[in-house]
């Protein structure tokens, strides 16, 4: 019985086994059916994962940037022409611009002009000098097109004739008379007194006097392009000369804190201020690892629709912001091979 028992139990375990196996075969065949189909590993998940979202921001390139103030004192404005004040628009406070007229003598127009010197002299074509550039260059600035060379040329003669004809000097021959302008210490300035009224006869030649302050901020090394600079909450621009002139920006920068201790002994000499694009833009956000093939600031991209060319703007912190030539991609891969190039 007991051999008996042993030969079923045996026969049992195997028909058990079989079974077991046909289970696994039957497993692995329906597995077979239902699974999706094998891919190589070198494209599956690994080609997913390097791939990641683009995403977009605006973006003005804000940073610090040190400007240099320009501060004047108490000065005497005078003409050396002679004559009897026809008409004026000086009062305590306004604001005397250059390459405006502010007053009259005996009807002929003053030119009020800022040049880093006094002009001295009467000027005309050929003179040559230090006074001679400094006027060019003040016509530059005032939007003539001029070459500062130090030589008075025709160029210099028609940018004053026009700038004459303009404060209403009738014909003009392009000749600066020392007598017909009015020095300004900067490109604008207020008044702190009148010296002199419509009906008074100009004796000692002073006209006002500009009491002195801050009169413009400099930008040592402006970038090309539209620039703001900011000052808590005002906003001005940045002229490509770097100097900065708004009296509203100038106002807040000499009533703040900053201004006295950049003017004090220990003080350094300028004021941190941010610099900024005029306009913000909108840029694409990638990993710094997605961008290749860089130089001079252009590089490369691979996005699922192929590879792309992009500007790089700016690159910190872990990201890099670029922008492209056409649409933002929607991912880009963070492990482009190396050598790949879309230029």
């Amino acid at each position: 019985m007991t051999r008996g028992k042993r030969t079923g139990l045996s026969w049992a375990a195997g028909t058990v086994g079989l079974a077991a196996l046909a289970l696994v075969a039957a497993g692995a065949a329906i597995g077979a059916v239902l699974l999706p189909e094998q891919v190589s590993p070198s494209l599956g998940p690994a080609q997913g994962d390097r791939f990641v979202a683009v995403s977009t921001e605006s973006y003005d390139g804000a940073r610090k940037v040190q400007l240099t103030p320009e501060v004047t004192e108490s000065t005497e404005l005078t003409v050396t022409d002679s004559g009897r004040i026809t008409a004026s628009t000086c009062a305590p406070g306004t604001a005397l611009v250059s390459g405006s007229s502010p007053l009259t003598v005996d009807d002929r127009p003053v030119l009020a002009l800022a040049t880093p010197t006094p002009l001295w002299r009467d000027l005309d074509v050929d003179a040559r000098g230090p006074d001679v550039r400094a006027l060019q260059e003040e016509l530059a600035r005032l939007g003539h097109p001029v070459k500062a060379d130090g030589v008075y040329g025709t160029r210099t003669r028609d940018a004053v004739k026009a700038l004459m004809r303009g404060i209403g000097v009738e014909r003009p021959t392009g000749a600066l008379p020392v007598a017909s302008v009015l020095w300004l210490p900067a490109q604008e300035v207020r008044t702190a007194t009148c010296a002199v009224r419509p009906g008074d006869r100009l004796t000692d030649g002073v006209v006002a006097e500009v009491a002195g302050g801050l009169t413009s901020l400099k930008v040592a090394d402006p970038a090309e392009g539209e620039w703001v600079v900011r000052y808590r909450d005002v906003t001005a621009p940045v002229p490509s000369d770097g100097k900065v002139v708004d009296p509203t920006f100038l106002a807040a920068v000499e009533a703040g804190p900053e201004l006295e201790l950049a003017l004090s002994d220990d003080g350094s000499g300028t004021i941190d201020v941010e610099y900024a694009w005029a306009a913000p833009a909108d840029v694409a956000v990638v990993p710094p690892s997605a961008v290749t093939s860089l130089a001079g600031g252009a590089g490369c991209v691979v996005t699922e629709e192929g590879v792309k060319p992009v500007t790089v703007v700016s690159s910190a912190l872990g990201q890099t912001l670029v922008t492209f030539e056409g649409p933002v991609p929607a991912r880009v891969d963070t492990r482009p091979a190396a050598g790949t190039t879309c230029r």
